[in-house]
Formats: C-alpha cells, structure tokens, sequence
C-alpha cells in the first residue's frame, strides 16, 4: 500500500519518565522518522569539572512523523506510554512548527521551554533568520521572547528577540 505525503504527519508521543533517548534511538533503529528536540547546557560536577550535556527540551514527549495507522503500532514500543490526543483524535502537529523549532535550535541561542504563555501576544517574524515564523511574544524579566505555542503540550519553546523584528497579527 503506497502512502500519499499528505497523510504522513508529525505525532506526540508521550514517554516514561527520561526514557526520551532511548525510545528516540529506537524508533530510528525502526527507520521512524523521529524528532527530540535537544539543548546544549552547561553542567558542573562537584570537582568543579564543566561538562557539556544534551537536555531534552520537552521532557516526557517525542516526535514522530509518520500515517496515523502506524500509531497504534509506535504506543506498543517500550517506554512509550501514550500517543498524546484532543479529544479521541491523535494531536497533530503542523510541519511548520517542527521546522521553527529546528530553526532556534540551529541559531545557537538559549532556548526556554515557557509553562505560562497566557500573556503571550500572536506575532510573525519579519526579519533574521526566524522571518516568515508565526508564534507568541512573552515578555520574561525585562527581555522579550519569541516562542511556538504547544497547546497539547503546553509548552512553548521561546528565544530572546527585539521586538523590531516581528510585527502583530
């Protein structure tokens, strides 16, 4: 059976707890086509010694894009609990949102998975490397930042911008 890319799309997954790595490694192992965004932080151990980890940015969930027949098939992996939904239909996430957040990831900047985006205000990007992204202004301490609104998970990845670069919808 030949599958039309319009039906292919990208999935959460909801995983046990810091078993994001793993489940990920497994699914590629499957030839899944699979998203785990990631972060660069800085860590000190007691001897004082820095060392660079990678920390998962949504923890507890995973990306995967593929036919919404296959997700029965993907909750059956171990350590992968649920397939994240709104109401009895499977949450979809757009294409375009992965790709924003490939985007930040990319620019190198310190990323900030927000919890509370109720004072968010709806922009586009108009400038840089971000033109053309649709998401929310949270204003955090003084700065303010450009994030993608995960409603199903309710989170929203941000990163600092100037507010010359976006304009309101």
């Amino acid at each position: 059976m030949k599958t039309d890319e319009a039906d292919i799309n990208w999935y959460v997954f909801y995983t046990c707890p810091n078993a994001e790595k793993v489940v990920y490694n497994e699914l590629l192992k499957m030839h899944y086509d699979v998203f785990l965004p990631m972060v660069k932080t800085i860590r000190l151990w007691r001897n004082r010694q820095k060392i660079i980890v990678l920390k998962i940015l949504f923890r507890g969930y995973i990306f995967v894009r593929t036919i919404e027949s296959e997700i029965y098939n993907i909750v059956l992996i171990p350590r992968i609990v649920y397939c994240v939904k709104i109401g009895d239909r499977p949450a979809v996430v757009p294409d375009r949102d992965i790709k924003c957040i490939e985007q930040m990831l990319a620019l190198g900047q310190k990323i900030f998975a927000e919890h509370d985006f109720s004072g968010g205000e709806h922009v586009r990007v108009i400038n840089g490397p971000m033109e053309g992204y649709e998401g929310l202004l949270i204003k955090r301490k003084g700065k303010y930042r450009f994030g993608v609104l995960f409603n199903d998970i309710k989170q929203c990845p941000c990163i600092d911008i100037d507010v010359t670069m976006l304009e309101r919808i």
